[in-house]
């Protein structure tokens, strides 16, 4: 029954349906999915200009390979695909980046529930309605002015480089925003001498049911506060206050104080508005290198390659990022954690967190890969920069990057790929 359970979601002990939000996301998935069931088998062709309408289709030399033609010359495409020295700064610039969105997404609910002392759900709906959209909004916005500058591929690394390095200047402040450790007794500050005070009620080790006491000292169960009696909410019929604490001290004598369920909490939620300020406009920023990086992975390798690039960066994605990179984010909070539960003498989820080196190694963590980024997408510059001779070699005199484009591959028979040209207005 929901009436005889004492927890609700601002308990530490708190689980909510975590399932839920794969079985909504697996419903949107299958409903997206649909339109592509309407698709025609064979997909038109959009001409690179106006004037090739007339010429005869050319077929990709990949797409005539038998299976086992494909499978002997998977090695050789392989390789001179990771040859590209732009290609493969650029993927790990985005695998880094990967990496730090696949530990963001997993774990900053649980940061903010812990450091500014909020439910679960709450930390959820604040990254799902401010840091998902600003990212979105930052992917398009990133698209639309690549096309609006009309940037070469130098332009688009010289993008992604600036938009990581202002991405840097509002990550690192996010360190300095935090809450400090709560009191708690025998805990934090740590001590290794069991508490008198309560030595007599012999307290399991395993109990965990924090309270908060009248003085501001948080106790791991009411046994660890040497509380005696409660009182009772006669409506709601769950405990309101727990008193005769010897551990607490009260106003008429030094063992008579009170504990309230519940944890003490941080005492910092002012400093969320800040840090989701920071927090947001990071996502915003950082996302504004996503199209840039992508067009750059395109313009980099040759024509009859390039489907074979995007699946070697998503592979990428997998191995580097998505995999290793929440579990990096999981041993960064775990070393954190100063008082583990245990049961049945095995050690469960952690209790307490050491909340000043929780944020200095989550955070941190998070500029290690926003500096990896950026110096990724820097050497890519400067290999563009080798390789033209110039940084708009071949382009027109158009701002932002030029009004045209280089190219740094070539069409399978020898003559330079061009892509068309913007006629100015």
């Amino acid at each position: 029954m929901t009436d005889e359970i004492l927890l609700d979601p601002l308990d530490l002990r708190w689980v909510g349906a975590w399932w839920l939000g794969f079985l909504v996301a697996s419903c949107l998935l299958f409903l997206t999915s649909l339109p592509y069931l309407y698709f025609p088998r064979n997909m038109p062709k959009e001409d690179a200009a106006g004037d090739e309408e007339s010429r005869p289709e050319k077929t990709d030399p990949l797409q005539e390979l038998s299976l086992l033609q494909f499978l002997k010359s998977f090695p050789r495409i392989a390789l001179r695909t990771l040859r590209s020295p732009v290609f493969l700064l650029v993927v790990l610039a985005q695998v880094f980046l990967a990496a730090l969105v696949a530990g963001l997404a997993t774990f900053t609910a649980k940061f903010i529930e812990r450091q500014f002392t909020q439910t679960a759900s709450f930390s959820t709906m604040m990254i799902g309605g401010v840091d998902i959209p600003l990212a979105v909004l930052g992917i398009v916005l990133g698209g639309a002015l690549m096309r609006r500058l009309n940037l070469s591929v130098g332009g688009a690394g010289r993008m992604c480089t600036a938009a990581i390095l202002l991405c840097l200047f509002t990550a690192l402040p996010l360190l300095l925003v935090g809450c400090p450790t709560q009191r708690v007794a025998g805990v934090f500050p740590p001590s290794q001498d069991p508490l008198s005070c309560s030595a007599a009620c012999r307290c399991p080790q395993e109990a965990f049911n924090p309270v908060c006491g009248s003085d501001g000292v948080e106790f791991r169960s009411p046994c660890h506060a040497g509380c005696v009696a409660m009182e009772m909410d006669d409506i709601t019929h769950k405990v309101r206050n727990y008193t005769d604490c010897s551990c607490v001290p009260g106003s008429a004598s030094p063992g008579a104080g009170s504990a309230s369920p519940g944890t003490c909490g941080s005492g910092c939620s002012r400093l969320l508005l800040p840090f989701m300020v920071l927090s947001a406009l990071t996502c915003f920023i950082v996302s504004f290198s996503q199209t840039p990086s992508y067009m750059m992975i395109l313009r980099t390798v040759p024509p009859e390659d390039k489907s074979f690039a995007v699946g070697v960066q998503y592979m990428l994605f997998r191995v580097l990022a998505f995999m290793p990179g929440p579990v990096l984010y999981g041993i960064a909070i775990d070393s954190t954690c100063i008082l583990w539960g245990r049961k049945c003498g095995r050690k469960t989820s952690c209790h307490y967190y050491d909340l000043d080196l929780f944020r200095q190694r989550f955070l941190g963590l998070q500029s290690i890969f926003i500096c990896a980024a950026l110096l990724c997408f820097l050497l890519s510059v400067l290999v563009l920069r080798r390789q033209t001779g110039s940084p708009e070699k071949g382009t027109g005199s158009g701002g932002g990057g030029g009004g045209g484009r280089y190219e740094l591959v070539k069409s399978p028979d020898g003559s330079p790929c061009k892509e068309p040209q913007s006629v100015p207005a």
